[in-house]
């Protein structure tokens, strides 16, 4: 029914009619398509002979269409039904007032939600209690409805029930209450759609007959369960003790380190679950103990190796160390000094094991490389350093600014003409960072060279004919990325046939432990 209120109230046409003014409200044309007609056939076609009285559609604009089977028309305080309306905003109220039952809304233009006027039905009471006949609660059962106000709308509500109902709070509930010389269960819902209440009266002796009936039927099932239980019980008793039986004399066997002990797995129940992962374990044991030796075996044999290997490192630095001598005593001084940094880059890259050096041991190599590179390329580059000595006590990771460096030396000033510059600057770039500057003043490169140099190693490696020190740039970046995070990494820039800049960007941290901590923990997940 509140349907169809909304149909009648929010059709394009109604709205039309009652924002109608003077003479082009009610005009009763007679051609199909005019608004008179068109009203009166939306209001047949929401019509019900069956639920309804009659229904009317009232405009502010003195519109007016009404409806009905009968000639009488329903007898209502009209005042105080518009009121309602008015009060509801726009939601169905209902009207129950001397036996009159009535549905009301308040039309609104959809557009401004101005007030336009009202459409109201009047409800047939026979039909309500028709429905609650239907309901079955024993001969002696009943149902009352009751209106939002607690009006009875259908049904009978003497004093000691409505007594005992009005002393109930909540939405739902029930009690028991003594009518007419029987007892009753009263159970009673509250809609909150319509706030109408409906209550259910239950003769106790028509709940309990089939309570008894029930409770029968359910001591006869607890009988037969019962024993069948007890039977059950023996059966699975038996079959879960002999496993486990069985499981226990495996245990003994296995501790006293018979591993060819195994269980039966042809169970696919709990116990042949637990048979397969006991057998599987024992399996692994046997197995891992097996690795163990091989282990132990081949720790020794790698030690012997790596005594081994040590004699190719000092040999080749005792080797270095009697060529620097013999340049020496010739006062061949760049010839010292030029195996001086071969030495000491061979160090770094054989001998020396630190994970995390400090950024003037850093730079120190990258000194090496650049006297080497020069001694190479003779006057086509030079070299200016801008360094905060205060971050020279910085740990980092060991060879992340020599690769860029060799970089800039290989692919920026090799293939270029003239004297050519090369600035290192480390400095803090903010309270948390440390940035790193290589800056080369030679052929550039492009932006898609940029992108396949830091975020393709398989391409770089293909592209590379000549030298690995791109791959150098990727390894560089994602360990530091590795360490520190996505926010820190390198950051390349370049201008071709003038100029490259690449940036290193990692924190500053004032405990060289935690760096450490972070180090280890990264080769640990890697591992994993």
């Amino acid at each position: 029914m509140t349907n169809k209120l909304d149909i009648l109230g929010n059709s394009p046409v109604i709205q039309e009619e009652l924002t109608a003014s003077g003479n082009e409200v009610n005009r009763n044309e007679d051609y199909f398509y005019s608004r008179s007609k068109q009203i009166r056939r939306m209001m047949l076609q929401e019509y019900s002979s069956i639920n309804m009285n009659d229904m009317e559609v009232v405009g502010l604009n003195g519109a007016e269409y009404y409806l009905s089977v009968s000639n009488k028309s329903s007898d209502y305080d009209k005042e105080e039904l518009e009121q309602m309306a008015d009060r509801s905003q726009g939601k169905w109220v209902l009207y129950n007032e001397d036996g009159t039952l009535m549905l009301a809304k308040l039309i609104k233009e959809l557009q401004t939600a101005k007030p336009l006027g009202y459409v109201r039905f009047s409800l047939k009471r026979p039909y309500i209690e028709k429905l609650t006949n239907n309901i079955g609660f024993g001969s002696n059962g009943s149902v009352i409805i009751l209106d939002s106000s607690d009006h009875v709308l259908s049904g009978e509500m003497d004093e000691e029930l409505e007594e005992k109902y009005r002393r109930m709070s909540g939405a739902k509930g029930s009690f028991e209450i003594r009518m007419r010389g029987m007892d009753y269960l009263a159970i009673y819902v509250r809609s909150s759609d319509s706030g109408w209440t409906t209550i259910g009266l239950i003769p106790n002796d028509d709940l309990y007959r089939d309570l008894r009936s029930f409770r029968n039927t359910v001591l006869g099932l607890m009988a037969m369960m019962t024993a069948a239980c007890i039977g059950l019980a023996r059966v699975l008793g038996r079959s879960f003790v002999h496993p486990i039986e069985d499981t226990e004399k495996a245990l003994e066997r296995f501790s006293t380190g018979d591993f060819s002990v195994r269980l039966r797995e042809d169970r696919q129940d709990e116990i042949g679950q637990m048979n397969r992962m006991f057998n599987k374990t024992v399996a692994d044991v046997q197995s891992l103990t097996y690795r163990v030796a091989q282990a132990d075996i081949l720790a020794r044999e790698m030690e012997y190796k790596t005594l081994q290997s040590q004699m190719n490192p000092h040999f080749l630095y005792n080797t270095l160390d009697v060529i620097n001598w013999m340049a020496f005593k010739k006062d061949e001084t760049d010839i010292c000094n030029m195996v001086n940094a071969v030495s000491n880059l061979m160090r770094i890259s054989i001998s020396n094991k630190q994970a995390i050096i400090s950024l003037e041991q850093e730079l120190g190599y990258v000194k090496d490389y650049l006297y080497i590179q020069h001694i190479r390329y003779g006057n086509r580059f030079e070299t200016i350093y801008d360094v905060d000595e205060a971050l020279l006590s910085q740990m980092i990771p060991k060879l992340i600014v020599q690769p860029i460096v060799e970089n800039a030396v290989v692919h920026g000033i090799e293939s270029a003409e003239g004297m050519n510059i090369i600035t290192v600057t480390v400095k803090r770039v903010s309270e948390n960072d440390i940035g790193i500057t290589i800056e080369d003043t030679g052929i550039g490169m492009s932006q898609e060279k940029i992108d396949s140099l830091l975020e393709d190693q398989k391409a770089e490696k293909e592209n590379d004919s000549r030298y690995h020190t791109n791959l150098g740039i990727y390894a560089v970046n994602k360990r530091i990325k590795f360490l520190y995070g996505d926010t820190y990494g390198l950051k390349i820039s370049s201008k071709p046939g003038i100029q490259t800049t690449v940036e290193i960007h990692i924190p500053y941290m004032e405990n060289p432990e935690e760096l450490h901590r972070k180090y280890y923990s990264m080769l640990g997940e890697q591992n994993k």
